[in-house]
């Protein structure tokens, strides 16, 4: 039977910018001995670096999607918000 691996870096590099991960950060040599005793004593010893995942907007970009569904959506949209208006007014019972 062959051996296994126990363990192996493939693929993860990718997978922590994915999902964003935490990393220790190693002490800063210098740094230690001025803020042993100092208001940042405790902030130095859990300080950690991280891998961000990129920040998604609300309202995602349309370009390059279908002209036909971007109008149709324009149109809708008003629609919407007119029915919320008139709700609003006292108008209309259901949105």
């Amino acid at each position: 039977m062959a051996k296994s691996k126990n363990a192996s870096q493939h693929h993860n590099s990718q997978k922590a910018h994915r999902n964003g991960c935490v990393l220790p950060r190693p002490p800063a040599v210098g740094k230690m001995d001025m803020c042993v005793n100092g208001p940042g004593a405790m902030d130095m010893e859990t300080e950690t670096q991280s891998i961000k995942k990129p920040k998604t907007h609300r309202y995602p970009s349309l370009k390059g999607v279908d002209p036909k569904f971007r109008r149709n959506h324009r149109h809708a949209l008003h629609g919407t918000m007119k029915a919320l208006k008139e709700r609003k007014e006292g108008k209309r019972e259901v949105a």
